[in-house]
């Protein structure tokens, strides 16, 4: 039998008081989770899909996953749906485009894949006042914008995010799927506690999210957007969601995750060891904002000191979890 004895105090006393303020910060994570609400759509909303929705999708793919995603975002009614790919791309998107809806799916080009060229393109070809992003396979439930956009009601809020559900891309999920899902089941739980503490998010997932058109029309943002280099000489082109959410930051914008059933989008994820190196991508992407939100830009202390700690906190995790 183990006994906690004068001589073991130096190493189990941290141990235990490392582990009591985890478990304290989790205990706020579950309650702020618990008693988070979203917000629903008012009775006589500012802001109509029909006039005031335009979707821009930047894919490089011509899949039938497309193609059922795109059926589910025209059920919501937006003014437009702008795909934008790149040159050699362009005939069999369009082909499809005519086939879903030739009327308000538009296929725009740029001369390269290059996602944040596109997105930039989509911006600048973009006339209502919400842009929606959205990935080439987000299926999206019939209640999504209205949901969204209950939240652009309040004039300082600037982006609004989603939660999200694994799609199995057969008739069982795999292993690497369940792995996903439960991936997603915590960042649902974890932004809808952020959101309830202090309002903030630590990004705002480009699966799907929705922004003011007049923010992201901006000529700054848009220099900064497809001018965005890692330690001065390494132009990045993915982390694109990330950018977006630490300009909401810096740039005094609200942002807000609507957590439910009726702003749920469903996403297929690598069925087989491919997820891998999607994580690995997106942990790259995370500790490159991330070191910049918390050292370089430093305003998510004051605005978000919540998400701030979160951000401290998985940059420690690993210690932790070689020293528990």
């Amino acid at each position: 039998m183990l006994y906690l004895t004068a001589d073991k105090f130096p190493v189990f006393v941290p141990l235990g008081l490392l582990g009591a303020w985890r478990y304290f910060w989790y205990a706020i994570r579950l309650s702020a989770a618990v008693v988070y609400r979203p917000i629903p759509p008012p009775p006589n909303p500012t802001y109509i899909a029909s006039e005031d929705v335009t979707i821009i999708v930047p894919t490089i793919d011509a899949g039938e996953e497309f193609k059922e995603a795109a059926y589910s975002w025209l059920v919501g009614n937006p003014a437009q749906i702008l795909i934008i790919t790149e040159n050699k791309m362009r005939e069999p998107l369009q082909a499809l485009a005519d086939e879903v809806d030739p009327v308000r799916i538009k296929v725009l080009t740029v001369p390269k894949a290059n996602k944040r060229l596109q997105m930039a393109h989509g911006i600048k070809n973009t006339m209502t006042d919400i842009i929606v992003f959205a990935d080439d396979d987000a299926i999206w439930p019939p209640t999504l914008l209205p949901y969204v956009l209950a939240c652009f009601e309040d004039q300082q809020v600037g982006g609004v995010g989603t939660s999200q559900r694994v799609k199995p891309t057969g008739t069982r999920m795999t292993v690497w799927e369940t792995l996903a899902a439960f991936r997603l089941s915590i960042r649902n739980f974890e932004i809808a506690a952020s959101t309830h503490i202090d309002g903030g998010v630590p990004c705002l997932s480009g699966r799907t999210a929705a922004y003011r058109t007049v923010i992201l029309k901006d000529p700054a943002f848009l220099h900064g957007f497809t001018n965005d280099y890692w330690l001065g000489k390494y132009l990045l082109n993915s982390g694109d969601d990330k950018f977006l959410t630490r300009w909401m930051v810096s740039h005094g914008w609200n942002t807000y995750i609507q957590v439910c059933a009726e702003a749920e989008i469903l996403s297929t994820m690598k069925p087989d060891w491919r997820f891998l190196k999607q994580v690995l991508r997106w942990t790259r992407n995370t500790w490159r904002s991330d070191i910049r939100s918390i050292f370089k830009e430093r305003h998510i202390w004051t605005r978000h000191p919540f998400v701030a700690y979160s951000m401290v906190d998985k940059f420690l995790n690993p210690i932790t979890l070689l020293v528990g």
